[in-house]
């Protein structure tokens, strides 16, 4: 595999609860993700970006992810369930914004029936 198109550090920059792995776990799912979006038919400028949020889409699948909330002088954290992988890329807001870049990065293609 060429140089790695992402970082740990920007991973986690964007998936802040991906902060308690370390840097070689990261690495790993940099390495899978990296391996898929390498073989996309987009622009090379484009392809860090797609690897850091399906890196984080990887990471999510299967965390619980804490969330809190506080109205006034009231605060509660709690733990959400483990992410179900079975809905894909839609399984996590990580998935979601891959598909999203993913769909305007790709290259437009004209489709066309001659009668």
């Amino acid at each position: 595999m060429s140089e790695k198109l992402t970082t740990p550090e920007k991973v986690k920059s964007i998936a802040k609860h991906l902060s308690s792995l370390s840097d070689e776990q990261v690495l790993l799912l940099i390495e899978d993700a990296q391996l898929e979006v390498e073989e996309l038919d987009v622009a090379d400028k484009y392809k860090e970006k797609l690897t850091r949020y399906l890196a984080a889409h990887y990471g999510s699948l299967g965390k619980r992810q804490a969330q809190s909330e506080t109205v006034g002088p009231i605060k509660r954290t709690f733990t959400s369930s483990a992410i179900d992988s079975s809905k894909g890329l839609d399984a996590t807001p990580f998935g979601q914004e891959y598909q999203r870049l993913l769909k305007l990065y790709k290259p437009k293609k004209i489709n066309l029936t001659v009668i």
